[in-house]
């Protein structure tokens, strides 16, 4: 029974006391309300926003109520860098600037504005230095939300955001040679000894990994004759640009691991990397509107009287010409010279790749949009399913019609396997950039982190096993192992029966025999092939 009173009387401190000492104020002395709130210095705290000591000090979270900053000494007090302690200022000119997150000044003095923490930075631990930001850097300022923005050109990123606790803002003294003295806006702040790059080595890794099952999905499609149609050369577009993306991206992180790239190269590699994902995600509609388009029963217009060749055209000019036009958007905005703005990319201040907002606005809009118009495509496809199906089940009562239903049944089997195949994709691109969204509301969250590098294994192997991993997909591979074998054979036996001085001759037509072949496998739609077998016959 003592036992659970003692431990009762810990979770009720525990959750009583929602601040530290060193973010916490004492408000003994404030004014006492009836509903429990204590008002001291122009601040009111809550029931839930104070607490009581050990020493009976009744203390108030003042950094729940109001934006707090830390300064290394006391007000009127500045931080002698020769002592390396506080020493008395004879007049306090403490007044730094505050800034916006797009380096606008705010019109606020920061001692109204802020609630400054005193003390210096606790560094040791977690491999870090303390150090002067002036000896590394010119580029820092307060920020209006407390945090110390720091900028190194060298670094990539090259901005850095430090919390309360890892930094201090104070006037600086500097004592000359000659006795007199020099004061100066300045900061202690904590630096990482050793940048810790294993999330970019994990992460990497993980994409090279997906890249092998992706070139492997390629190469079995454009090996296959039988697959080479419509739908698999949208499928091998859109896999090739996925690689794309996924290869730059890994080759980009293990450059910055390695320290051995500048923010030009930085920008290069985004511009190429945000091409070929928009355009992976555009070639991913482009299949959502075909399966859409056959069983929309829209025949003779436009778009169905084209040839394979020419649709599949139109469907590259749609799925390559608009991440052209947004890339080249995005690359002008980063090389107008404007003025730091919520609606610019900024990579070059960012670092490599798109953060923040830029990266929502210009890389999740257009990637939502399209989710969307997919649903879309998905939900009005399934209504046309069902809507076949009715009319197959009246066709079956009727027995002139048997070869009708036969065609509406096969168009409905292949279609709607078709369109599972889609639907599977979409599903695991989703999970994928859903994942990505995650992890760029809470960069902090390291175990999100680690499903998305897990999950960016499993987009490849998964697409392997979706498009290539089937009875058919075998089927067709045994045959076109076997058939090149015979094919072989046959082609040695017949030449052993040709007479030297024929051979030559005969070479040659068994070339261009091999040739007509090799048209009619690869081009079962084209009108080529109608003209080839009718000059066989």
């Amino acid at each position: 029974m003592l036992r659970l009173i003692i431990l009762t009387a810990l979770i009720s401190i525990s959750l009583s006391k929602t601040c530290v000492k060193k973010t916490s104020v004492d408000i003994t002395n404030g004014v006492h309300m009836t509903d429990g709130a204590i008002h001291h210095r122009g601040l009111r705290y809550g029931s839930q926003k104070y607490y009581t000591d050990s020493n009976n000090t009744v203390r108030g979270c003042v950094c729940e109520i109001k934006t707090c900053a830390s300064k290394c000494c006391p007000l009127g007090y500045g931080y002698s860098r020769q002592k390396r302690d506080c020493e008395k200022l004879p007049e306090d000119t403490f007044d730094p600037p505050v800034l916006d997150e797009y380096f606008h000044p705010e019109r606020v003095k920061a001692k109204d504005h802020f609630h400054f923490i005193e003390g210096r930075p606790d560094c040791e631990g977690s491999n870090k230095a303390r150090i002067i930001i002036s000896q590394l850097t010119t580029e820092y300022h307060l920020r209006i939300d407390g945090r110390l923005y720091t900028e190194v050109k060298h670094n990539i990123p090259p901005w850095m955001l430090k919390t309360q606790n890892e930094y201090c803002v104070d006037t600086f003294i500097v004592e000359k040679e000659d006795g007199s003295r020099k004061t100066s806006f300045d900061a202690l702040v904590c630096f990482k000894r050793d940048e810790d790059n294993q999330h970019y080595g994990i992460s990497s890794s993980c994409m090279l990994i997906s890249c092998l099952f992706i070139l492997a999905t390629v190469g079995v499609y454009g090996w296959l004759p039988e697959l080479r149609n419509l739908h698999g050369r949208v499928l091998m577009s859109y896999l090739m640009c996925l690689f794309v993306a996924f290869a730059f991206l890994s080759t980009m992180q293990i450059l910055l691991m390695s320290n051995n790239i500048t923010i030009n190269q930085c920008v290069g590699f985004t511009i190429v990397i945000y091409f070929s994902l928009q355009s992976a995600f555009f070639w991913l509609n482009v299949m959502c509107f075909d399966i859409w388009w056959t069983f929309s029963g829209n025949r003779g217009m436009t778009i169905e009287k084209m040839t394979l060749r020419a649709k599949f055209c139109a469907y590259a000019l749609y799925a390559f010409g608009i991440p052209s036009v947004l890339t080249i958007i995005m690359a002008s905005l980063e090389f107008s010279g404007l003025p730091p703005h919520p609606l610019l990319p900024m990579i070059r201040r960012q670092g490599c790749f798109l953060y923040g907002k830029s990266r929502l606005f210009y890389l999740y809009g257009p990637i939502v949009v399209l989710w969307f118009a997919n649903l879309l495509f998905f939900i009005l496809t399934a209504v046309k399913i069902t809507q076949i199906k009715k009319q197959t089940s009246v066709l079956k009562s009727r027995e002139s019609a048997t070869h009708d239903r036969q065609n509406n049944e096969r168009q409905s089997v292949i279609c709607f396997s078709r369109l599972l195949l889609y639907v599977k994709l979409f599903l695991v691109m989703g999970i994928n950039w859903l994942l990505e969204v995650f992890s760029a509301i809470y960069p902090e969250a390291e175990y999100i982190w680690c499903f998305v590098d897990g999950y960016n294994v499993l987009i490849g192997l998964i697409v392997f096993i979706i498009f290539v991993c089937k009875r058919k997909i075998f089927r067709l591979m045994k045959k076109r192992i076997k058939d090149s074998i015979q094919h072989r054979k046959g082609t040695i036996v017949s030449l052993s029966h040709i007479s030297p001085k024929h051979r030559p001759n005969n070479l040659r037509d068994y070339k261009q025999r091999d040739s007509v072949d090799t048209i009619r496998t690869c081009c079962p739609d084209s009108d080529t092939n109608k003209e080839i077998n009718t000059t066989n016959l």
